[in-house]
């Protein structure tokens, strides 16, 4: 942001000329064709479509302006919940590989297997300790 508290796709939105309409939509439809993806969540998605639409037929400036610093938001923290399920996906399977490991060593020789408790490593894995630390690096 500027001193002025603008960035400079706010500036882009502010541009009366047809051309500078013309830009915003385009950048909207390459900045999602780009990041969208990524997400999971087909759900996600669809919410980022609908308003990606609502900016695309805004009537005023303003409207579009405040529709895109929104769509902006909103897939900056879809993109953080989504690296957030990653990393929790990662913290379980290291979780559920170190349990079977610790089991088969336990075991050795015996045919049966311990079954590993797969929602208890999913506790265990520590993700809570994990976001906790590394939000507040993230700014949020």
């Amino acid at each position: 942001k500027d001193s002025f508290g603008s960035t400079p796709l706010d500036y882009l939105c502010k541009n009366p000329l047809r051309e500078g309409t013309h830009a915003t939509r385009w950048m909207i439809r390459k900045i999602l064709e780009e990041r969208l993806p990524f997400l999971g969540l087909d759900r996600w998605k669809q919410e980022l479509l609908e308003a990606e639409e609502r900016v695309r037929s805004a009537a005023d400036t303003r409207t579009m302006s405040d529709g895109l610093r929104y769509l902006v938001d909103m897939l900056g923290r879809l993109e953080l919940l989504e690296a957030l399920s990653l990393l929790e996906l990662v913290l379980w399977r290291t979780k559920l590989l170190e349990k079977e490991n610790k089991d088969m060593m336990m075991v050795e020789g015996d045919a049966k297997q311990p079954r590993t408790d797969r929602e208890s490593c999913r506790v265990q894995c520590g993700i809570s300790i994990v976001v906790a630390n590394v939000l507040p690096f993230l700014g949020k």
